[in-house]
């Protein structure tokens, strides 16, 4: 048996492979992590009517709006827009938005509608890319369901809904 060649040689391979193997990381977010969301501009759906069987109408994050069903799009009044919000926090942190279920919106006449927030410029999760003071727009965009026109009588329509923007 020859053992000191062998040794030698196992303790060769290994100084070898550490000297290849160089692992690299993201460097940590300081600590703690800070997130600043502020409301720049808020959702509207612009003036419409409904026909008698209801429908929804929907803004995209980039300010298009579309119908179904006996929805009306009328081209007066407020301009439809998704809502803006603008999120400051360190390049590189991972914020992930958690949107809330069906909001009830009630009319200044006494009708309710429901809305949905479905969608986001950046996705439900993102990455923020700029340092602080410069901000990470988030355009939100959401869909209306009116059920029929008894529900959704005429009148301006209000509510809130709460967005959570989690930093992980």
């Amino acid at each position: 048996m020859h053992i000191p060649g062998l040794l030698l040689r196992f303790s060769l391979l290994i100084s070898l492979l550490s000297g290849v193997a160089r692992l690299s990381a993201q460097e940590n977010p300081p600590i703690p992590v800070s997130v600043e969301v502020n409301t720049s501009q808020f959702l509207n759906f612009g003036a419409f009517t409904v026909g008698p069987n209801g429908g929804t109408i929907t803004v995209t994050p980039d300010g298009n709006r579309t119908r179904t069903g006996n929805i009306y799009l009328l081209h007066l009044g407020e301009t439809p827009s998704p809502a803006l919000f603008d999120v400051m926090a360190n390049p590189g942190t991972i914020i992930q938005i958690n949107a809330p279920g069906n909001v009830k919106l009630t009319g200044s006449n006494g009708g309710e509608i429901y809305l949905d927030i479905n969608s986001f410029s950046t996705g439900n999760l993102f990455i923020t890319t700029v340092n602080p003071p410069a901000v990470n727009s988030v355009f939100v965009g959401g869909m209306l369901r009116i059920s029929n026109q008894a529900a959704a009588v005429p009148g301006r329509y209000n509510g809130t809904f709460t967005l959570i923007f989690n930093h992980e």
